[in-house]
């Protein structure tokens, strides 16, 4: 994974600054003078900078230049990020500096891939991705935020703009970090999603082909993940009609159970694209490794590791091969928009009128949906004239002074007049899934590429109709329709979809033992944060086959392996 610490001030180079500064180079980190009080130590990261009229931009990460470059002559720093996100994307945190050489502003990719936090040191500033015990064993440990902590147990989308520890301020993804501790938008999902265009199946497959080719092109070895869905293979596809010359290694990996075995439709993939595709089976015995109650110190938990014996063969895999990125397609589902709801109806009757409802939509959505078309049709009414706010779900696992705490909402999800019930999910999905860039094991040794979830996809599906992206209700047919030739038609039109909510099940019956005392005697406990008598009801092997809740008890897991990583 891309990795920086940025050390701009007065101090940059002077007493703890300078020591973290030697201990980053004797652990093998690039350190790039930027100035003679600004340094950057950088891991797998490239720094480049560019001069403009009101100081000069440093560019931290990789970025993908679009048709023009920055323009120098701008005159504020609002202007100029605006500029970045219009030609230039990737994943990358931009550091703007006054022309005397003093912090103006942080700016964070819209994508979110890299994570960006910033903490004032006295007379230095810290701008950093990551943990590197260099850096907290250099400075001060300030301790948890335990309401943010609490809001992450509530709602885990705030997990990407979270700020968990004390004195480190989070940069929003398209966002603009002030100097004062302000996060100013200056790209967010909603402005693509008001542009509301139409986009053609061509226009859907030359954006996808392009993130794709764009974030593989540094790379000489990739894995890409084949896993049998739809998404996977779409980006499989796009990688094979690239220039892409490296070392390519095609996986699949497969449980003992069928939910989770989907080898059938991989294979179809793997001999339409005319690639090997290499087979890996999961057993039973893997389940136990399945949920791993250790976590490293991080700025903030990481989803990525919440299915660790998969996270762990993925890295072990990328070891043994080189790989130097991972291709996904995590996040498609968000994109080109799998989930069927009567907002879809919705949105149309905002744009369409009337006429929508004597369209295909309402019936199409009736048969997916397994209700009446008469019931979506009033659902979708009601939904039209006033879109529900967002509301995460209850967790019943918590306290209940913490479960019916207000929060502040995602600053994505803020101000969300004029879209439509459809795209305002679509809007969630794209929030919840700025999580899947966490740091994991794999991630350490290979970039995690999710093209669904770049900037350049997200622009395009959020400005097309939610009745554009699914033609009517269908499960993302948009998609479908834009890579049937390149797909196994079995594929093109499956309608169903893998469930792995029973192999998580079976995870979490496993580590049954384990997870009890972790959590039971655990700092959330402590906190007061969890219902400890919930919480030890749901620790049954019979709950969990009758109730569910696999997701809520593994981020409890997870969120409490976070903060013993840091109170140890």
């Amino acid at each position: 994974m891309s990795r920086f610490v940025a050390v701009l001030g007065a101090e940059a180079d002077t007493g703890a600054c300078r020591s973290m500064k030697e201990a980053a180079r004797q652990r093998g980190w690039t350190i790039t003078e930027v100035g003679p009080s600004f340094w950057i130590a950088a891991e797998r990261a490239s720094v480049t900078s560019r001069t403009l009229d009101i100081g000069e931009v440093v560019l931290i990460g990789e970025a993908v230049a679009g048709s023009a470059t920055l323009d120098g002559r701008i005159d504020s720093i609002d202007d100029a990020c605006v500029d970045l996100t219009r030609k230039v994307w990737g994943r990358y945190v931009a550091v703007f500096l006054t022309r005397e050489g003093h912090l103006s502003g942080v700016f964070r990719d819209p994508s979110g891939a890299i994570d960006c936090v910033v903490s004032r040191r006295r007379s230095a500033w810290l701008i950093a991705s990551d943990t590197p015990d260099w850096l907290v064993d250099g400075h001060e440990h300030s301790g948890l935020s335990w309401g943010a902590v609490a809001n992450v147990l509530r709602d885990s989308i705030t997990l990407s703009t979270a700020d968990l520890l004390q004195g480190w301020k989070t940069v929003y993804p398209g966002a603009l970090h002030l100097p004062d501790g302000r996060n100013r938008t200056v790209w967010s999902p909603l402005q693509a999603a008001r542009r509301s265009t139409s986009m053609t199946t061509d226009d859907l497959r030359e954006t996808v082909d392009a993130a794709v080719a764009g974030l593989t092109r540094q790379r000489s070895s990739l894995l890409v993940e084949v896993s049998g869905g739809l998404d996977s293979a779409i980006m499989a596809a796009s990688l094979r009609a690239s220039a892409f010359d490296g070392n390519v290694l095609w996986l699949n990996t497969h449980g003992p159970y069928p939910e989770s075995d989907e080898r059938a439709y991989a294979t179809a993939v793997a001999e339409a694209l005319g690639v090997p595709l290499t087979i890996l089976s999961r057993s039973a015995r893997d389940l136990a490794k399945g949920l791993a109650l250790e976590h490293p110190r991080s700025f903030r938990p990481s989803l990525n590791r919440l299915d660790a014996a998969y996270d762990a063969l993925q890295a072990d895999l990328c070891e043994a091969h080189g790989v130097e990125g991972v291709l996904t397609g995590k996040g498609g589902d968000v994109a080109f928009l799998q989930t069927a709801t009567s907002g879809i109806l919705a949105d149309e009757l905002r744009d369409r009128g009337w006429a929508a409802l004597f369209g295909r939509t309402a019936p199409v959505l009736a048969r997916r949906m397994r209700r009446s078309a008469w019931r979506n049709m009033r659902a979708a009414l009601a939904s039209a004239r006033r879109p529900r706010e967002y509301s995460p779900s209850a967790n019943a696992l918590l306290h209940p002074d913490i479960r019916g705490a207000e929060m502040p909402p995602h600053p994505w999800l803020v101000d969300m007049d004029g879209v439509g019930p459809g795209k305002r999910q679509q809007i969630v999905g794209f929030a919840s899934n700025l999580g899947l860039h966490s740091p994991s094991r794999r991630s350490e040794r290979a970039e995690l590429l999710h093209p669904a979830l770049s900037q350049p996809v997200m622009e395009a599906v959020l400005a097309t109709p939610s009745y554009g992206l699914t033609k009517g209700g269908h499960d993302r047919l948009l998609a479908r329709d834009a890579f049937a030739d390149r797909l196994p038609q079995a594929l093109v039109h499956r309608r169903s979809k893998a469930e792995l909510g029973g192999y998580y099940g079976r995870v979490l019956a496993a580590n049954i033992d384990r997870l009890r005392p972790h959590l039971l005697e655990g700092h959330l406990a402590r906190q007061g944060l969890i219902d400890r008598d919930q919480v030890e009801a749901a620790l049954q092997v019979e709950h969990l086959i009758w109730q569910g809740g696999y997701l809520e008890l593994m981020m409890l897991g997870l969120v409490e392996s976070w903060t013993k990583a840091w109170l140890r």
